[in-house]
């Protein structure tokens, strides 16, 4: 099974005008969002379900991972993604679904913490930029401590 991990693209600054579940993603990091994942197609083509917070910027840059590689089931809320949600939780529910290529969307420290509880790495300090994808693979079911990290890969910048 796989597991991709993705940290939401950009999103608009906290403010007192809009509550924190409602910020939306930037037009720039709609672009760079759309720009990582044609490169993102290159590493794999096919998902079979996507996974996201709630949050709006998180759903929205899943509509849009959704859109690009063509995945026909509707993206899946997860509350698991929010700030705070246990990866060992995640991972039971990955098990469970029998899938092989498995994204989710989330925020960041989370995806970090994700990243290294899958794969053992528990004192790596993993600071992921926005519309960064990270690869993790595991020989059946996905355990605590048992997954590979194959790539991880930041967003793509195009200049001009």
């Amino acid at each position: 099974m796989n597991i991709y991990l993705i940290r939401h693209a950009e999103a608009e600054q906290t403010s007192d005008v809009k509550p924190h579940e409602e910020r939306e993603l930037t037009p720039r990091g709609i672009e760079r969002l759309k720009a990582s994942a044609e490169i993102w197609e290159q590493y794999f083509n096919e998902i079979d379900m996507i996974l996201s917070s709630p949050l709006k910027r998180a759903m929205q840059t899943a509509e849009i991972i959704r859109k690009i590689f063509e995945v026909k089931m509707d993206v899946v809320e997860e509350i698991s993604l929010l700030n705070g949600g246990q990866t060992e939780d995640l991972l039971n529910l990955s098990g469970s679904l029998g899938l092989n290529e498995l994204v989710m969307i989330g925020h960041q420290p989370d995806i970090g913490i994700h990243i290294s509880i899958m794969t053992g790495a528990n004192e790596l300090n993993c600071w992921i930029p926005p519309a960064t994808i990270a690869k993790i693979s595991f020989d059946g079911n996905p355990r605590v401590g048992k997954g590979k990290l194959e790539f991880l890969i930041p967003p793509i910048i195009k200049k001009g």
